[in-house]
C-alpha cells in the first residue's frame, strides 16, 4: 500500500464541498465529477486553470445538477463498484461515514504521489487537479460537457493560456455578459447582499432567462453611458445573453423544459436578422432617431419576471417554469417602443 500524504489545510475545504456537492446529487461515494467541483470553492492556481478554461463554480454545478440521480447520464462509471473507505486512502484525515469512488481514490493517492516527488510536506489543490486528469473519469468527462479539455487544464496549470483550443464565437463585446454567466464577475448595480447571495449560491442565470435579462439591461444601459433604461437596452440584453447562452449549452439547457423555449425572442429576433452587433452599432453610431417608448422600461421586464410567474435564481422558494424571452419580444414587438422602431429600421435596411 503506498504511503499516505497528509492533505493540506485547503483540500479539506475541496473535501467538504465535494461532499456536499455529493449529497446534493447521488446518494453514492464521492465521484471525481464531485472533487472537481469541490475544488472551484478553494483559492489558489487550481480553480484559477479551471475558470480560465470555463470550468467554474456555476459551469459544473450546473452539470452536476441537470444530472442528478442519473447514472446513466454518465459515460464512465467512475469505477463506482470499487468504492473505497475515505479512512483507506487519507488515513486519519480521512471521514469514517465517506467513501470515493475507484477513480476518486486513485486521483487522490495520485496527488500524493506527485506531492511525494515534488518534496512537498503535503498534497493540495494543484496535485489534486492534475491526478483527476491523469484517467478517463467523470471529472474528464464534465470537463467536456463544458467544451473543455484536460490540456487546456494542464497548459493553464504550466502557465500558458487554458483558452487556447476554445473556439470562442464570441465578440469581445459580449464577454462581460459571458463572464457574469460563468460567475467569474458580477453585475454591478446590484446591492451588495444580493450580489454575495447571487455569488454563493452559484446561480446559473441561463437557466432562467426573464431574470437574466433584467439583470443584463441594467448593464446594458450603464456601458452605453445612459443614464435612463430604454427598451433599446432590453433588446441588447435579450439578444447579448440569447448569443452567449448559444456558446454554453450546458447552462442553458440546465433541466430544460421541453421542447426547450427559454431562448424563444432571441431566435424570433436572429430569424428576423437582428443580432447584439448591429443593434449596439445602430445604437452607437445614433443611425437611427428614437421616439419615446410607451411607457417605463422598468415595467416591461417587471411584467417579464412577475413573482407570480417566476422564482429569482437565488430565490429559496420553489423554482417554477421560466417565461423566457418569447413572450417579452411579443410585446416589444406589439407596443410602440423604441426597441421595435429598431428592430423596423434594420429589417428594412437590410
Amino acid at each position: 500500500m503506498e504511503a499516505i500524504k497528509e492533505p493540506d489545510w485547503s483540500i479539506s475545504g475541496i473535501l467538504g464541498a465535494a461532499r456536499g456537492a455529493a449529497q446534493a446529487t447521488t446518494e453514492g461515494a464521492i465521484g471525481t465529477e464531485h472533487l472537481l467541483a469541490g475544488i472551484t470553492t478553494a483559492n489558489g492556481a487550481a480553480r484559477e486553470a479551471l475558470a480560465d478554461a470555463g470550468a467554474t463554480r456555476t459551469a459544473l454545478m450546473a452539470v452536476l445538477r441537470d444530472r442528478k440521480d442519473q447514472d446513466s447520464a454518465w459515460s464512465d462509471a467512475d469505477d463506482v463498484r470499487g468504492s473505497v473507505a475515505a479512512q483507506d486512502v487519507l488515513g486519519e484525515d480521512g471521514d469514517r461515514r465517506v467513501r470515493f469512488t475507484g477513480a476518486a481514490a486513485r486521483a487522490l493517492r495520485a496527488a500524493m504521489a506527485r506531492a511525494q516527488r515534488e518534496d512537498a510536506a503535503r498534497f493540495g489543490p494543484v496535485q489534486l487537479l492534475r491526478g483527476l486528469l491523469e484517467e478517463d473519469n467523470r471529472a474528464v468527462e464534465m470537463l467536456g460537457v463544458c467544451g473543455i479539455s484536460p490540456r487546456a487544464v494542464h497548459a493553464r496549470l504550466d502557465g500558458g493560456d487554458a483558452t487556447a483550443d476554445r473556439d470562442d464565437a464570441l465578440a469581445p463585446l459580449l464577454h462581460t455578459t459571458r463572464d457574469v454567466l460563468l460567475g467569474r464577475s458580477i453585475y454591478r448595480h446590484l446591492p451588495f447582499w444580493e450580489r454575495w447571495l447571487v455569488r454563493s449560491a452559484g446561480s446559473n442565470l441561463a437557466s432562467r432567462p426573464a431574470w437574466w435579462v433584467g439583470m443584463e439591461t441594467h448593464e446594458q444601459a450603464h456601458r452605453l453611458g445612459d443614464g435612463t433604461m430604454g427598451t433599446e437596452h432590453v433588446l441588447l440584453a435579450i439578444l447579448a445573453t440569447h448569443e452567449v447562452a448559444l456558446q454554453y449549452p450546458h447552462l442553458a439547457g440546465e433541466n430544460a423544459p421541453a421542447p426547450n423555449t427559454r431562448y424563444k425572442g432571441g431566435e424570433r429576433l436572429a430569424g428576423l436578422g437582428i443580432d447584439y452587433a448591429s443593434v449596439h452599432s445602430a445604437l452607437t453610431a445614433d443611425r437611427i432617431l428614437l421616439t419615446a417608448d410607451a411607457r417605463p422600461a422598468e415595467q416591461y421586464i417587471d411584467e417579464a419576471t412577475d413573482p407570480g410567474t417566476v422564482s429569482p435564481p437565488a430565490s429559496d422558494r420553489e423554482p417554477v417554469p421560466d417565461p423566457g424571452t418569447g413572450p417579452l419580444v411579443e410585446t416589444l414587438l406589439t407596443e410602440k417602443t423604441r426597441a421595435r422602431q429598431l428592430i423596423d429600421a434594420l429589417t428594412t435596411t437590410s
